[in-house]
């Protein structure tokens, strides 16, 4: 999909973005085996599905703060919180094994938008801003129930710094969403984003209301709350933005025979 005379953007989840032929931005999922030849393979993020491109010949950059995305232990993790033996729980590692390369710098205007991870990055060329997974298409944020972030409210700030990008851009692409190309429907995303946040945070809020929980109990009634059947997957990943959002709001933890439970002091 043209965007520009030097923009495309290869539809998937994660969306591709290709500056004229030679500079390709988060490959992965679907189009992981894409026939793309570029000089640059860049990525917003570690996690699995945004760096095959690391794999392809070429010159690479990643973040330096998400370094840990090169080895299989470090993806797991960053993601599910701890690293093990292969298990079919490690559902969302979609590369296998180490990845083995030199990563190089660009001149890319790199800005940091942490907080999905710490080291998440958005790419500014052509006049676009590729967003990555700062913000999410709204069938996203609402199919998760919980957006995976591994700093809540660092990412939630990001979103102020997000708006400002595409209030001075031609447009913006997200990794997972759909393709926009008009400010102002991507302006209106990040509303969307950021309201869902609030809201989110304000459930957890009021669960813990009703009596102290531990985070996985916190992540089985909310997605429950909101339609949606937990898996062992989703809880292990929902659990890890759900302590985010516990600390932030100064939620105190207390060790009991069922495990740890959260109450608000």
């Amino acid at each position: 999909m043209k965007l520009t005379r030097e923009l495309e953007v290869l539809p998937g989840s994660p969306n591709t973005l290709i500056y004229q032929g030679r500079i390709v931005i988060d490959l992965g999922g679907k189009n992981a085996e894409a026939e793309v030849d570029g000089e640059w393979y860049l990525c917003t993020h570690g996690h699995a599905d945004h760096i095959a491109g690391l794999r392809r010949k070429g010159l690479k950059y990643i973040p330096k703060k998400d370094m840990w995305a090169l080895s299989a232990a470090g993806r797991r993790s960053m993601v599910y919180g701890f690293s093990s033996k292969e298990s079919p729980l490690f559902s969302y590692d979609l590369m296998k094994g180490d990845v083995e390369v030199e990563i190089s710098d660009t001149d890319v205007e790199k800005i940091e938008l942490p907080g999905h991870t710490p080291g998440h990055t958005a790419y500014l060329l052509g006049g676009f801003v590729f967003l990555g997974d700062a913000v999410f298409g709204q069938r996203i944020l609402e199919g998760f129930v919980f957006p995976f972030h591994e700093d809540f409210w660092l990412a939630l700030s990001s979103l102020d710094r997000a708006e400002e990008l595409v209030r001075g851009s031609d447009g913006a692409i997200v990794a997972h969403g759909p393709i926009y190309t008009n400010v102002a429907k991507i302006l209106d995303l990040i509303r969307i984003n950021r309201d869902y946040m609030i809201k989110l945070a304000e459930k957890v809020k009021e669960a813990l209301k009703l009596e102290p929980q531990s985070a996985e109990g916190l992540v089985i009634r909310i997605m429950r709350e909101m339609g949606k059947e937990p898996s062992p997957v989703s809880v292990l990943l929902n659990e890890v933005t759900t302590k985010s959002i516990l600390v932030g709001l100064g939620a105190e933890p207390e060790v009991t025979e069922k495990g740890l439970l959260w109450r608000l002091s």
